[in-house]
């Protein structure tokens, strides 16, 4: 009898064990804003940020990703620019200058645009893992001779 309720008791604290899941945190684009999700239930850019500065890697990459963003900006800026004096411009001999700033803004607009969104997956990728880790050492086979090693 008392076996049973040990057992009992072990897999009772084992469910429990197994419910305490890690947190997840995703990003949905929107067609004007991304979308936050932590565990499939919406959360504010602010909540999302606060999680992610847990995690140093990953607020480093968030951080990274905000930088590329205003560069992004920046760029799209130069472009409009650009093209205004591309079609304010009578003189001829400016066309292909404005033709490449626009060409060249452009290019920068979707490199930045680009790396910027893949420093935000970066970052919600090292938030996750960081949380996904279960145990604080590994068993492995040892390097020199027979056994196995604890490595922490």
């Amino acid at each position: 009898m008392k076996v049973k309720k040990l057992l009992l008791l072990l897999i009772f604290f084992g469910c429990m064990q197994l419910d305490a899941a890690s947190q997840e945190l995703r990003i949905r684009n929107g067609l004007l804003k991304h979308r936050y999700y932590l565990n499939d239930e919406s959360i504010d850019r602010t909540d999302f940020t606060n999680f992610l500065k847990q995690d140093e890697t990953s607020w480093k990459h968030w951080e990274r990703s905000k930088t590329y963003n205003t560069l992004s900006l920046i760029a799209l800026t130069s472009e409009i620019g650009f093209a205004l004096w591309g079609i304010i411009d009578k003189n001829p001999k400016n066309d292909k200058a404005a033709d490449i700033g626009v060409y060249g803004s452009f290019a920068a607009v979707i490199a930045f645009s680009i790396i910027s969104h893949v420093q935000k997956k970066k970052a919600v990728r090292s938030f996750n893992q960081r949380k996904n880790k279960t145990t604080a050492f590994t068993i492995r086979p040892s390097d020199s001779g027979f056994g196995l090693v604890v490595q922490f």
